[in-house]
């Protein structure tokens, strides 16, 4: 039996798989659901969802939580160096 990850949107009562599914018509699967996040909260990563469409949903909120981290150090290490920069 083959297992694979895929994202779907829960619209008007239905799952609907955001990439198309390799099965043939009237296959029975069975499902496992975990909402990644409200439909509508946006991200700054939302534009990048289509390239990690097959990552665990544990792995892209690990991701996420680190790429925004290391954002905010790295915006902060330019403030620190501007606000040098501007009081010679």
């Amino acid at each position: 039996m083959e297992t694979f990850t895929v994202q779907a949107v829960y619209e008007k009562g239905v799952l609907k798989p955001r990439r198309k599914l390799n099965l043939p018509e009237r296959t029975i699967v069975q499902v496992r659901v975990s909402s990644i996040r409200k439909a509508t909260q946006s991200s700054a990563f939302a534009s990048l969802i289509g390239v990690w469409e097959d990552m665990p949903a544990k792995k892209y909120t690990a991701l996420e939580k680190s790429l925004t981290s290391t954002r905010k150090k790295s915006s902060a290490k330019v403030k620190r160096l501007a606000k040098k920069i501007n009081k010679k």
